[in-house]
């Protein structure tokens, strides 16, 4: 029980950037209008474009007729405007985009400050500050680099390894109570152990299932790669049942004297 609050921090922080919950998480978080903003790098104008909580891509190589000299001028820029520690700098793909300087410490007090900047002027043509971020896209940033072990640093990987370890017990611990738990009389030595019995969670509550169905098969819809196996699980355990219980039927015998 003790494992369940991180175990769900890293389930719910990983699944930020995962391919299909990621996906809708995005499309909530830009619902709540509270996406990651950036800069603007167009130099002749345009709307800033909103990312989401997902990983930094890598920056794209220079090409047509920017000067990969510049970058030089371009950092002395930023760091005049406040732009410090290590930063990622992305090259434009032509002269009518501007370079963009993004602060990139992970640490806490995490530092993300980004600037655009035209290169031909030395001019700063835009910039998003972190402070300035929406609180959910500051959540967001917190929860992926707690998850990575860099918030905190060194007392953050300690506890993902505390995390990891408890988890592997908890794993070897599962499937000796599930081997104890096999027929052992005599004739009845079983390889596995027995399952629990058919319904017993309509034994549950009734707050508990009225509460409890209804997040579990909301959450299986935001995230498919959960829903599906359930889904697939419930079909098989149905079928399942419905032949257990035909099998089980009693058969009447048959009137005397027919």
């Amino acid at each position: 029980m003790w494992l369940t609050v991180g175990l769900l921090f890293l389930s719910l922080t990983g699944l930020t950037w995962s391919e299909y919950a990621g996906g809708n998480f995005g499309a909530a978080v830009d619902a709540l209008d509270g996406s990651r903003p950036a800069v603007s790098t167009a130099l002749t104008g345009g709307a800033p474009a909103a990312s989401g909580g997902h990983h930094d891509a890598a920056a794209g190589g220079a090409t047509g007729s920017v000067d990969p000299a510049a970058v030089d001028a371009v950092l002395k820029v930023a760091r005049a405007n406040g732009v410090d520690g290590t930063v990622s700098i992305t090259v434009p793909g032509d002269t009518a985009t501007a370079w963009s300087v993004t602060e990139t410490r992970a640490l806490w007090p995490i530092e993300r400050d980004s600037v655009a900047i035209d290169a031909a002027t030395g001019q700063v043509t835009d910039r998003a500050d972190f402070a300035d971020w929406p609180f959910m896209a500051k959540l967001t940033q917190w929860g992926i680099y707690a998850h990575m072990g860099q918030l905190f640093g060194l007392v953050n990987q300690l506890l993902l390894a505390a995390l990891a370890l408890g988890l592997i017990c908890v794993i070897v611990w599962g499937y000796r109570m599930w081997w104890q738990r096999r027929p052992t009389r005599a004739g009845r030595r079983a390889m596995a152990g027995a399952p629990p019995a058919r319904g017993a969670w309509q034994q549950l509550p009734p707050w508990g299932i009225a509460v409890g169905v209804p997040l579990v098969f909301g959450f299986a819809w935001v995230v498919p790669l959960f829903g599906v196996p359930l889904a697939a699980f419930l079909l098989v355990d149905y079928v399942i049942g419905v032949a257990r219980g035909r099998r089980d039927i009693p058969v009447s015998p048959a009137p005397a004297g027919s």
